[in-house]
């Protein structure tokens, strides 16, 4: 592991362990997940997700995205219907918009290792209700790599890979905030 992802994941570790243990995103890895406990997750991520993946305007980003979309419709969710995160820390500069590509397909794998977990307990696979999890037909783990290649090269400069993990750590905050807040209003009925 380079030191420019050295140094991302260091910012954002605390913020990652606690998202882990999220309540609405918790139930994820549980084996007794509910249908609509998985609903609320996949809305919950939609919300942070979608304006995130706005802000960097890139295809990749776009198709994932998509699938995410589908999952939600295949759960009877109208994802234009989903409230969205407002209040995105910045992403005017290459490195924050690095940093926040690190963040979102940093997260496409932890949704691969989701997936048999929500197939045993719901049925939904990488066909049917999970493409977003499974990352279904694209390529993640050679757009990781590509990734780590990037981080490296390109957060070479003290003051690049500075603004990179804070623009990281403002995105994991920013979840952090998302998912209490929409775990507050949902236990607010």
């Amino acid at each position: 592991m380079g030191p420019a992802r050295q140094a991302l994941r260091a910012a954002t570790r605390e913020s990652h362990e606690r998202l882990d243990k999220a309540a609405v995103l918790q139930p994820l890895v549980r084996p007794d997940i509910t249908a609509g406990q998985y609903a609320r997750a996949l809305g919950v991520l939609y919300g942070f997700n979608a304006p995130v993946e706005r802000a960097l305007g890139e295809a990749s980003g776009a198709a994932r995205l998509a699938l995410l979309r589908e999952d939600l419709q295949v759960l009877g969710i109208d994802p234009d219907a989903l409230p969205e995160m407002a209040g995105l820390p910045p992403l005017d500069s290459a490195p924050a918009r690095l940093a926040a590509r690190y963040v979102l397909d940093g997260s496409a794998h932890g949704g691969r290792a989701m997936l048999p977990g929500i197939t045993r307990a719901l049925g939904y696979d990488a066909r049917r209700g999970a493409r977003f999890l499974a990352s279904d037909g694209l390529d993640m783990a050679g757009a990781w790599k590509a990734l780590m290649l990037r981080l490296e090269e390109e957060l070479a400069d003290p003051a690049a890979l500075a603004a990179a993990c804070a623009a990281a750590a403002g995105l994991f905050a920013a979840l952090e905030m998302w998912t209490a807040e929409q775990w507050r209003k949902e236990r607010r009925g």
